[in-house]
């Protein structure tokens, strides 16, 4: 009986050690690879440090150039880069090549730039876009961004992250500083279709900050033709000026208008802007836009409304229902557009910019873009 316990307690013992061995093996081995995950994951995030800070560089100064491999500690890691002149599909760019070297882990990243001027410069930079947005923009439902029969891009740019759920489409490049996300996943290559891409370069790609400053209506008062104190709301037929003479109308409080808007103008509230019921703003231009709503603070549409406008809000823009746009919609927060809305992309009247943002044209000029990336 002894002897039997002696055997088992020694069995006992040898399973222990042997299992031991393994658990520390197994540890070992788990503890290398996630060392080494790490490493990698390190040695992608100096690279793509590297890869922003050649942008910014070329952002400040379009001529910058390294056409000789060049030596830099960055993060405690060692780069070599380069930035030269290329051509793809006979399209200028400007090519990045960055190789990194971070405790013997090493990666190799590229990326192609191209420089871009504003395609107008007489407006405000964030004024250039279908849809502009300074934080977030989400698209939920039948969401459509495309142009108002001119041929143009209808482009769409976010000073963040940028979503969209269901059935959209946006007739223009997409561009953000943060993430895109879709769902269904592959819309953000199926459903973004620029009219205009004649050397097939992405659809949507990540860029800079486009500053917006922020708008300060009173500001603006001494220019006004008609001044409202308080909350005020516009129903019925209202009609503004003429291009020769057009009207600014200032509202020291909220603005709603639930009535139909026509003529040459702009109308700006200190506060809040909402456009409610069946409300049409017509526009004697199909060129440019005619008439400027500009909010202090958030703009809200709810409804069956056509706008034939550039708007412009301080804070959030929404659009709840059946929504139709024939201008442009730009935002300093955040843009959420719910259910059947569609912007028809008319480029924005610097007539009617101007008395509000006389010199941010010469802000940005130059936008340096990242159109390929690389790992």
């Amino acid at each position: 009986m002894g002897r039997a316990v002696l055997i088992i307690l020694l069995t006992s013992i040898l399973t222990f050690g042997i299992v031991s061995i393994q658990v520390n093996r197994s540890s070992s081995e788990s503890g290398s690879s996630i060392s080494k995950y790490y490493r990698d994951l390190y040695t992608r995030n100096i690279a793509s440090s590297m890869i922003e800070i050649l942008r910014l560089r070329l952002n400040a100064d379009t001529s910058f150039r390294v056409n000789i491999l060049t030596k830099e500690a960055l993060l405690g890691g060692e780069v070599f880069y380069k930035l030269v002149d290329t051509v793809i599909n006979t399209t200028p760019l400007v090519k990045a090549f960055v190789n990194v070297n971070y405790e013997g882990t090493t990666r190799s990243t590229e990326a192609y730039f191209i420089v871009e001027k504003n395609s107008n410069s007489n407006l405000p930079p964030f004024f250039n876009y279908a849809l502009f947005s300074g934080e977030e923009m989400h698209f939920n439902g039948g969401v459509t961004i495309t142009n108002a029969n001119n041929g143009l891009n209808a482009n769409v740019h976010v000073n963040g992250n940028f979503s969209m759920n269901g059935n959209n489409k946006i007739e223009g490049f997409l561009t953000y500083t943060g993430m895109a996300w879709s769902n269904p996943p592959q819309a953000l290559l199926n459903q973004i279709k620029p009219i205009n891409n004649p050397t097939n370069l992405p659809v949507h790609f990540k860029t800079q900050e486009i500053k917006i400053p922020e708008f300060e209506p009173e500001k603006i008062k001494s220019k006004a033709t008609e001044i409202y104190y308080g909350d005020k709301t516009f129903s019925g037929n209202i009609t503004l000026g003429t291009l020769q003479n057009p009207k600014i109308i200032y509202v020291s409080g909220n603005l709603t208008i639930s009535g139909n808007v026509s003529g040459y103008g702009v109308i700006i509230s200190k506060g809040k802007t909402t456009i409610n019921g069946n409300v049409t703003i017509t526009s004697p231009n199909s060129d440019v836009s005619s008439i400027g709503i500009y909010s202090g603070d958030e703009l809200v549409v709810n409804g069956n409304v056509t706008l034939n406008a550039q708007i412009f809000a301080n804070d959030e823009v929404r659009f709840n229902g059946n929504c139709k746009v024939y201008g442009n919609v730009v935002a300093r927060e955040e843009i959420v557009m719910n259910g059947n809305v569609t912007v028809y992309y008319k480029p924005a009247n610097e007539v009617l910019t101007k008395p509000i943002w006389a010199n941010t044209s010469i802000e940005s000029v130059v936008q340096v873009k990242t159109m390929y990336f690389y790992e």
